[in-house]
C-alpha cells in the first residue's frame, strides 16, 4: 500500500509539473490533470488486487488520448491551412509535422544519402525530427514497444474499436505466425521502397491515419488511389476488423514502427515473462493478446516468453486465471526472472518491502510508460479540451446576457 500511495505522489507531481504548470494553471489543464491522476491512481491500486485489472485504464486513457490528438490536430490545419490537405508551400519550407511512423523509413535514407527525406525541419518546430528520434531513443532503452500500446496517439483508434463488441467473430489465433510474418515482409519492403524512391512510401500510399490527420491534395490519378487506399485501410484495418477480432490488425500487420520497434525492444529494460511452470495452456494469453504476440507454439514450446512482437500492455497478464504472466527485467539473470514479492525473498523489516514493491519491474514500467503518456499527450488534450469548452462557455455567457 505504501509504495502505491509513493508512485502516485511522484505521477501526481509530474502531472502537476507537465500538464499545469506548463499550461499557467489554465481550467482545461487543471480538468485534463484531474482525469490523468485518476486514471494512474485507479490502475496503481487495482493492480494490488489483481495483476493486469489495471489494463482497463490504460485502453481509456490512449483511446481518448487518439480521439483528442486527432481533434487538436486537425484544428491546426484548418486555422493555419483551411483544410486538412498539405499544401506545396509546407512542402517546400519542410514545415510538415515530423511522424513517429516515419522513423524507420528515413533512417537507412539517412545512412547513405545523409540527408532526412520526409519534409519536417530538423529542430525548432512542435514536431521536428531531432526531436522526435530523441523521444524515440528514450522510449527504446526504457518502454521498448510498449510506446505502441501506452504512448502511440495513433494506436488508440484501434484499442477502442477492438472492445466495442462482446464477443470475437473472427478468430485470428491459428494465424498468429502468419500475421507476424506479414508484418516483418512489409516493413522490409517500405524500408527497400523508401530508399528507393527516397521518400516514405508508407506515408504517401499506405497510412491509413491520414483520414484523420492530413493528406496530399486529390489532384491527379495517382492521389485519389492513394486516397481510396487511405479511406479503404482505416476503414478495414482500424475500425472494422478490429470490431472483428478483437485485435489490432493495424499494428500487428501493417504499422512499419511497430516492426521496427519490435526489432530494438530487445534494448529495453522491460519485458513479458511467461512462468512456464504455472502456465496450465489454456490458451486464454494468446486469445486476448491483441498484438498476435502468443500463439499456440510459444506455449507448446514453453518459450517463457511471448514473441517479438509484444508490446508490454498487459493484457495477456489480465487474462491468464494462474497468474502465471508478469513483467520483467530483461537483465535480470536469476532463473525464472525476477522474483520479487516472493516468499523466498521477502524482506524482514517493513522498508525492506517497500523498497521491493517499489522496484518491481511491474510498477517501475507502469510508472515509465505513464510518465511518457503524461508528456506526451498534454499539449494536444489541453488543446482539445479548449476547443470542446470553448462553444460551452460562449453558450454559457450568451444565455447569461
Amino acid at each position: 500500500m505504501i509504495s502505491s500511495i509513493i508512485l502516485s505522489s511522484l505521477m501526481f507531481f509530474i502531472i502537476f509539473f507537465f500538464v499545469i504548470l506548463m499550461n499557467n494553471f489554465a481550467l482545461a489543464a487543471i480538468i485534463y490533470a484531474a482525469f490523468l491522476f485518476f486514471l494512474y491512481a485507479r490502475m496503481t491500486f487495482s493492480e494490488r488486487k489483481r495483476a493486469g485489472s489495471g489494463v482497463i485504464y490504460r485502453r481509456i486513457f490512449q483511446t481518448v488520448f487518439a480521439v483528442g490528438f486527432c481533434i487538436a490536430f486537425i484544428t491546426d490545419l484548418l486555422a493555419e491551412r483551411g483544410s486538412m490537405a498539405i499544401t506545396n508551400q509546407a512542402m517546400s519550407n519542410s514545415e510538415l509535422p515530423f511522424c513517429h511512423i516515419a522513423i524507420p523509413q528515413v533512417l537507412v535514407p539517412l545512412m547513405i544519402t545523409k540527408s532526412i527525406i520526409f519534409p519536417a525541419r530538423i529542430s525548432g518546430h512542435y514536431a521536428a525530427v531531432a526531436s522526435m528520434f530523441l523521444i524515440w531513443f528514450i522510449c527504446t532503452i526504457t518502454i521498448g514497444r510498449g510506446w505502441c500500446s501506452w504512448v502511440c496517439f495513433y494506436g488508440g483508434w484501434e484499442d477502442g474499436f477492438s472492445h466495442i463488441g462482446k464477443k470475437r467473430r473472427i478468430n485470428l489465433l491459428p494465424k498468429n505466425k502468419e500475421i507476424r510474418e506479414i508484418s516483418f515482409g512489409f516493413f522490409m519492403f517500405i524500408i527497400l521502397s523508401s530508399l528507393c524512391e527516397l521518400a516514405c512510401t508508407y506515408c504517401e500510399w499506405f497510412c491509413p491515419f491520414k483520414l484523420v490527420t492530413e493528406y496530399s491534395p486529390v489532384n491527379s490519378i495517382p492521389s485519389l488511389i492513394a486516397t481510396i487506399m487511405f479511406v479503404g485501410l482505416f476503414i478495414g484495418l482500424v475500425v472494422v476488423l478490429p470490431i472483428l477480432t478483437k485485435k489490432r490488425t493495424q499494428c500487428s500487420a501493417l504499422c512499419p514502427f511497430g516492426a521496427f520497434a519490435s526489432l530494438t525492444d530487445r534494448f529495453s529494460i522491460f519485458q513479458i515473462k511467461i512462468d512456464t511452470d504455472k502456465c496450465s495452456g489454456c490458451m486464454k494469453c494468446a486469445t486476448a493478446c491483441p498484438f498476435c504476440a502468443i500463439d499456440i507454439k510459444t506455449i507448446q514450446d514453453k518459450k517463457g516468453h511471448p514473441e517479438i512482437t509484444c508490446a508490454k500492455c498487459g493484457e495477456c497478464i489480465k487474462a491468464c486465471p494462474n497468474k502465471a504472466i508478469s513483467y520483467d527485467f530483461r537483465f535480470n539473470l536469476k532463473k525464472g526472472g525476477c522474483n520479487c514479492g516472493s516468499k523466498s525473498s521477502a524482506p524482514k523489516t517493513n522498508f525492506g518491502r517497500v523498497i521491493q514493491e517499489l522496484l518491481h519491474p511491474a510498477q517501475l514500467f507502469r510508472f515509465a510508460a505513464f510518465t511518457f503518456s503524461v508528456i506526451m499527450s498534454s499539449g494536444f488534450m489541453i488543446k482539445t479540451l479548449n476547443i470542446i469548452f470553448s462553444p460551452l462557455a460562449a453558450l454559457i455567457s450568451g444565455g447569461a446576457k
